[in-house]
C-alpha cells in the first residue's frame, strides 16, 4: 500500500495518522481505569497493524 494513500482511521486512532488514544484522553471517556486497561490492551493489536504498513 501507498504510505501516502489515504485508509480509513483505525479504532482508537485520533485525527493524527498513526496516534492513538486510550482511555481517559478519549472523548466521552468513562473515567474508569478498567475500561483504559481493556482498550489499551485491544488497541496494541492495531498499532502493529499500523508499523507494519
Amino acid at each position: 500500500m501507498d504510505k501516502g494513500a489515504a485508509r480509513p482511521s483505525y479504532q482508537f486512532e485520533t485525527s493524527l495518522r498513526n496516534v492513538f488514544a486510550v482511555g481517559d484522553v478519549r472523548a466521552g471517556s468513562v473515567k474508569r481505569v478498567a475500561s483504559g486497561v481493556g482498550e489499551g490492551s485491544a488497541c496494541v493489536q492495531v498499532i502493529h497493524r499500523a508499523i507494519a504498513e
